[in-house]
């Protein structure tokens, strides 16, 4: 029997940013906010005739930011927290607080990838410049600048390679100002992000790179960037291995997935990573017929680079568009069982 070498080469998009995520690391981002404003620690015995306190308002903001490495990114925002308001008899205006400024934080993220690839969970943290304006009736109005620290906890949600939502909750705390309390303010809030380095997905049909018993497709295809699910091109792309398997019998041979990823990020992140989308290929191959127990699955990480030095001196979007023949996937069908594989493309054994 002909022992058969198939070798699938689809280049795999290494996740080089997370939690957010879900951006890709070294691009720019900008995106808005919309949500509800609250104020705390807002009684005092300053305002005359006060009788209620108004401290919930619509508030929201945008902000721009940049993914430095995988996990952290630094974020500029503008955040409108809305207006206390103090009201007496007959619910007269007796004060009033207007408050928003500048805030400039740093921003960890880590995916939840137990849940989905497509969720990360964020933290921020930094400085918060805040401009807050106090009135009363027959007064004349006082402005003042401060810093005040602020914090923030969310959810990102990725909904394609251009577009993520964002589900946050951030506290001010303590906003110094000249009117008769010191409040903190928190603001949930709703954000869509849009990220200015998303690569662009080509056709399942765009093949790079066709000859005997081998495919070569950009990477793309399968997988949105920094994410491990098969999108609906890479599945019809796989049906066509699949097609080829059937010709070739693979019930007498055995089948290995080896995932590879380009050089951007750790060592360690890149072999998870290598290792995840080699099973989503895997997996879906059982899902269309081929045995379970034919395929094993391996990840080489980075460790096994086809570029050579030709991207070195690039950055950014050339260099994650030069590194893209590194990312991929590669599957062998060879032998008749998966101890006797030697993965080796330079010649076919005839026995």
């Amino acid at each position: 029997m002909k022992k058969t070498t198939l070798a699938l080469a689809v280049a795999i998009a290494s996740m080089s940013c997370v939690a957010n995520a879900a951006i890709p690391e070294d691009t720019f981002y900008v995106g808005g906010k919309v949500g509800w404003s609250k104020f705390f620690n807002t009684k005092s015995q300053k305002v005359d005739d006060a009788r209620k306190v108004t401290n919930n308002r619509v508030g929201g903001g945008a902000f721009i930011g940049f993914q430095a490495t995988p996990y952290l990114a630094a974020e500029l925002g503008y955040d409108w927290l809305g207006q206390l308001e103090y009201k007496g008899h007959h619910k007269s205006k007796v004060g009033k607080l207007t408050a928003h400024g500048v805030s400039l934080t740093g921003k960890a993220s880590y995916p939840l990838a137990f849940i989905s690839d497509d969720l990360d969970i964020y933290a921020r943290a930094g400085a918060f410049v805040h401009i807050t304006k106090w009135k009363q009736p027959h007064h004349s109005g006082s402005s003042e600048t401060n810093v005040s620290p602020v914090f923030a906890l969310g959810l990102d949600y990725r909904l394609n390679d251009d577009f993520s939502t964002r589900l946050e909750y951030q506290w001010v705390n303590q906003m110094h100002n000249d009117g008769p309390t010191k409040p903190d303010n928190g603001l949930l809030a709703f954000g869509v992000t849009y990220n200015f380095g998303s690569p662009q997905a080509p056709k399942a049909s765009e093949l790079l790179e066709v000859r005997e018993n081998r495919f070569v497709l950009n990477e793309d295809v399968l997988f949105n960037y920094n994410k491990a699910e098969l999108k609906f091109e890479g599945q019809e792309a796989l049906n066509k291995l699949v097609r080829d398997l059937v010709k070739i019998n693979p019930s007498e041979s055995a089948i290995i997935v080896i995932g590879h990823t380009d050089r951007i990020g750790s060592a360690s992140y890149n072999q998870r990573l290598s290792e995840r989308r080699a099973q989503s290929v895997s997996n879906y191959l059982v899902s269309q017929g081929v045995p379970a127990g034919l395929i094993a699955v391996r990840g080489a990480g980075k460790t096994q680079p086809i570029t050579g030095n030709k991207c070195n001196a690039l950055k950014g979007a050339d260099l994650k568009a030069c590194l893209a023949p590194d990312r991929r996937v590669e599957i062998e069908v060879k032998a008749k069982t998966v101890e006797e594989v030697v993965i080796d493309e330079r010649k076919d054994n005839t026995k």
